[in-house]
C-alpha cells in the first residue's frame, strides 16, 4: 500500500489531499503543524496516523521528524506539502533520499529558488503573461533604502512567503507609508520587498494543476466571489468553472510551468483589471481551494500519487466540464467567529452552495467535529449576549 504523507498547517486543505489519495487506497500520515490538539482532518476515516510539530522547531526539526516518524525502509512514501513552509522544508537532499517528493529538475534548493516572487514575474514575463511592474527593495547594512522612481500608490509584499505569512502586504499611497511598510519588515527579518504598481483588480481567481515535468494539466478555473476578511486572500467562496475562454491563458500558465520544470501539485493566483489578466504568483503546492476542484471531479493529488508510482493518469478525468458554486466552511466559521458575518449569512452561504469543503457524506467525521466546535462558539456567544443584556 502507497503511504503518503500530509504536512501543513490548516486542517481544511489537507483535508481534501485527504480525501483524494484515499481514492487510490493510500495510507496517509498527517503532519499537523501547529499546537498539539487534535485536529478536525485527524477525524477523517481515511487518516491512520497523525504527528504533530512545532513550526518553532524550523524545518530541520520537520526534516527530523519525517526521517525518524515516516521514512520506511525498503520504499519511498511520498510526500504531500499543503503550506508554504512544508513544501520548503523538504526541499532537502536527506528528504529526497528517503522520500518522493514535488521537485525541480531533481535538483537541491530548486523550489526555494521559485519561491521568490521576483524570479516568477521574470518567467512569467517570458512566456507571455502581463505583471504588474515592479522593484524588489533589500535590506542593507543601513536597513532598507528606497529608490526613486516608484509609483503611487504601490503594493508591498515580501519576496518570498517562507515565514513571511501575509506580514507587509499592502497598499502604500505615499512614501511615508512605505516606509512604515519597510520599518515592518526589518522587524520580521523579511530580506527583501516586492513593491508592484497597484493596479484595480475587478477579479481574483486561481488555477490548481497538475504537471509531471512535461505534461501539464489544468482542468478548470477558481474564481473568487468572497475573500475570506480573517485570512487575507483566501476564497471563502467562489465558482468553479470550466477553461472554456481562458484557453490562451492556461495554455500560458502550462508555458510557464514546463519552463520551471516542476513536478506536483501547484497553484497559480492571477488577478484581473480593466479586461486585462495578470499573474500574481505561483504556490509550489496544492491550494486553498483544491477541494473544490477535487469535487468537481478531477483528482489532482491522485495523478502525482499515480506519477511518482510510474502509473499513467491517460484514463483520469483531466478537465472541469460544468460551473459550480463552493464555500470553505473553515472559513466563513473563522469570519463569523470575528463578528465579520452574522449566523444567519453564514447559514445561507452554507446551505445555497453547490460544494462544501468539510462537509462529506462518504466521510462525514470532520464534519460532525467541526459542528461541536461551532455549536460551542455559539454557545458561549449567546451566554456572553445574555450578560451583556442583563447590564443594560
Amino acid at each position: 500500500m502507497t503511504r503518503v504523507v500530509v504536512i501543513g498547517h490548516g486542517y481544511s486543505i489537507r483535508l481534501g489531499v485527504i480525501r483524494a489519495v484515499a481514492q487510490l487506497g493510500c495510507e496517509v500520515t498527517v503532519i499537523h503543524v501547529g499546537s498539539p490538539i487534535k485536529p478536525i482532518d485527524a477525524y477523517s476515516q481515511n487518516v491512520k496516523e497523525v504527528l504533530y510539530f512545532n513550526r518553532q522547531e524550523g524545518e530541520e526539526g520537520l526534516v527530523k521528524l519525517l526521517l525518524e516518524k515516516c521514512a520506511v525502509a525498503g520504499q519511498k512514501p511520498i510526500i504531500i506539502p499543503t503550506s508554504d513552509f512544508s513544501a520548503f522544508a523538504i526541499d532537502n537532499e536527506d528528504i529526497k533520499k528517503q522520500f518522493s517528493v514535488p521537485q525541480i529538475n531533481h535538483e537541491f534548493n530548486s523550489i526555494v529558488f521559485w519561491m521568490d516572487k521576483a524570479h516568477q514575474k521574470a518567467l512569467a514575463l517570458s512566456v507571455g503573461l502581463s505583471t504588474a511592474g515592479s522593484v524588489v527593495i533589500e535590506r542593507g547594512g543601513k536597513g532598507f533604502l528606497i529608490p526613486e522612481g516608484i509609483k503611487y500608490p504601490c503594493f508591498t509584499k515580501p519576496v518570498s512567503s517562507i515565514g513571511a505569512g501575509k506580514k507587509c502586504q499592502r497598499r502604500c499611497n505615499n512614501p511615508e507609508e512605505l516606509k512604515a511598510v519597510l520599518v515592518i519588515a526589518g522587524k520580521n527579518d523579511i530580506k527583501k520587498v516586492l513593491v508592484e504598481d497597484f493596479i484595480n483588480i475587478s477579479h481574483e481567481y486561481a488555477v490548481l494543476g497538475f504537471s509531471d515535468g512535461n505534461k501539464v494539466i489544468i482542468p478548470g478555473i477558481i474564481k473568487f466571489l468572497k475573500e475570506s476578511k480573517r485570512h487575507r486572500g483566501v476564497a471563502m467562496t467562489g465558482e468553479v468553472l470550466p477553461i472554456a475562454g481562458f484557453e490562451d491563458l492556461i495554455g500560458k500558465f502550462a508555458d510557464f510551468i514546463r519552463q520551471m520544470g516542476f513536478v506536483g501539485v501547484f497553484d497559480i493566483d492571477f488577478l484581473e483589471s480593466n479586461g486585462v489578466f495578470y499573474f500574481d504568483e505561483m504556490n509550489l503546492r496544492t491550494g486553498g481551494s483544491g477541494m473544490a476542484i477535487l469535487k468537481a471531479g478531477v483528482n489532482l493529488p491522485a495523478m502525482f500519487v499515480k506519477t511518482v508510482c510510474g502509473e499513467s493518469t491517460d484514463d483520469m478525468a483531466q478537465a472541469v466540464t460544468h460551473a459550480a458554486t463552493f464555500v470553505n466552511e473553515k472559513m466563513a466559521f473563522d469570519d463569523f467567529a470575528e463578528g465579520c458575518m452574522s449566523f444567519r449569512e453564514y447559514g445561507k452561504l452554507l446551505t445555497t452552495a453547490d460544494i462544501l469543503f468539510i462537509k462529506d457524506e462518504t466521510d462525514v467525521a470532520p464534519y460532525k467535529e467541526f459542528e461541536k466546535h461551532l455549536n460551542t462558539h455559539l454557545y458561549n456567544y449567546r451566554r456572553i449576549a445574555k450578560r451583556v443584556l442583563h447590564i443594560f
